[in-house]
């Protein structure tokens, strides 16, 4: 067998492979999504996934796909096993385990599947989750009435008619649909910012147009005040990056300069209003009537929530409390004052410590590693010239937006619409490493 031959057959098994692989996890991600509904599917799902990896793994030669993020896996990997060994509440860090499996799952098969055309259907996949996301919480979303102006408008919404498994008696929480909005705001607004007029491409400019609308309409509906900053701040963060990514030196300067004025337009904002004034708008937007099991939590009770977070790192520095078990850890050693205690608090209101308190610090050690390695695929994908640049340069700025949003709030490692954020993470690795793998065939 020549050299052609043999490329050839590598070709088309890597081809099965990635085939394979989708089809495994598509059938397994609604079992490891709601493990609890029937856990010894889940389990069965658990054990089609790793027979699939081990599979794969021989037809592509390769255990896992070469990616600019696997250094800091590496270190997340095993924390990941540690925040699960350590706990001592099994009912909470198991669901949460189970998510982060399938999105390490679904990172592996989208960043392994470079042949074309998977580079855009790993793209198709990932706006796919995100219809889901918003069509579940359009159907799903307990609505807040935190604004007052807003009561009649949002009377008009069609009732919630959809109870997703697993979710509490008001539905899904408005916030946590926000934080998964906010990650994919910027992306249709890039995919405009990339458009070339041609007639064939006007579908695509409408299916942008569209998505940004309906994105930002939703996000608008959530009322969150963490979502509205995170997704002012991704809007921010794309302007920047299409700026700084341009051939001409006199916009990238624009680039810098467009930041810092933001930062400086804020600051004015709040010297001339004062601290206590922005204080109560957020807490206006927690204290009106939202029935929820997670209850209402002021920037009061945020910041009481955030020193027992510190607490609970101080005490479990290398390992974390274990996976998901902060919401029951909380009431038991650390009791709060400005929170009932039947309040579910979820998780620590911030994506950082709340890291931390999952897998301790080496853990948030390699999940900020985890942002730097996707900042840099993303900066190399969306240089000038460079194929769909959009996409990277689209998914960096939501990612800024979404750890915006994660300073007064998060989603949880294991959550639910966390599945987005690896699948993020896979598109900009597959798009870095096939921009690398062409430049090398030059």
């Amino acid at each position: 067998m020549d050299g052609a031959q043999a490329h050839g057959t590598t070709d088309i098994r890597r081809v099965l492979a990635d085939l394979f692989e989708r089809a495994v996890l598509a059938g397994a991600a609604p079992f490891l999504l709601f493990p609890s509904l029937r856990p010894k599917a889940a389990l069965a799902a658990l054990g089609a996934l790793l027979a699939v990896w081990a599979i794969t793994t021989v037809l592509r030669e390769e255990a896992w796909p070469l990616t600019p993020f696997n250094g800091a896996l590496l270190l997340f990997i095993p924390m990941v096993g540690v925040g699960i060994l350590v706990s001592a509440l099994p009912e909470l860090t198991l669901p949460k385990a189970m998510g982060l499996i399938l999105g390490l799952a679904a990172f592996r098969a989208v960043a392994a599947a470079r042949e074309r055309p998977f580079p855009r259907v790993a793209v198709a996949e990932f706006i796919l989750v995100g219809l889901v996301i918003l069509l579940a919480g359009a159907l799903g979303t307990g609505w807040a009435e935190k604004i007052p102006a807003w009561k009649t408008l949002l009377s008009r919404l069609p009732a919630r008619f959809l109870r997703l498994p697993e979710t509490q008696g008001a539905g899904i929480h408005p916030n946590e649909l926000a934080g998964a909005l906010v990650l994919y705001l910027p992306l249709p607004l890039s995919a405009l910012f990339g458009w070339r007029p041609a007639w064939r491409r006007i579908p695509g400019l409408f299916a942008a147009l569209g998505g940004f609308l309906g994105c930002g309409a939703a996000l608008l509906l959530t009322q969150s005040r963490s979502g509205w900053l995170g997704g002012a701040a991704g809007l921010l963060a794309l302007g920047t990056l299409w700026l700084l990514r341009s051939r001409k030196c006199w916009v990238r300067f624009l680039g810098i300069a467009l930041p810092l004025l933001a930062l400086g337009i804020l600051a004015v904002a709040v010297w001339q209003a004062g601290p206590m004034r922005f204080r109560e708008a957020f807490d206006a937007a927690t204290n009106e009537h939202l029935e929820t099991p997670l209850g209402a939590i002021s920037l009061e009770g945020r910041i009481e929530l955030w020193s027992r977070a510190l607490y609970a790192i101080q005490d479990f520095p290398f390992t974390g409390c274990g996976l998901g078990t902060f919401r029951r850890v909380v009431h038991m050693l650390y009791p709060l004052f400005l929170t009932p205690p039947d309040t579910d608090v979820a998780h620590a209101h911030n994506v950082f410590l709340q890291v931390a308190l999952d897998l301790g610090i080496p853990g948030l050690v390699a999940y900020l590693a985890l942002l730097g390695a996707a900042g840099a695929a993303a900066w190399s994908a969306g240089r000038p010239g460079a194929p769909m640049r959009w996409v990277p340069l689209g998914l960096l700025a939501g990612l800024v937006g979404y750890h915006a949003y994660g300073i007064t709030d998060a989603i949880a490692l294991g959550a639910k619409p966390g599945l987005a954020f690896w699948l993020a993470l896979g598109v900009m690795g597959n798009f870095a490493a096939t921009l690398e793998a062409s430049e090398k065939r030059r």
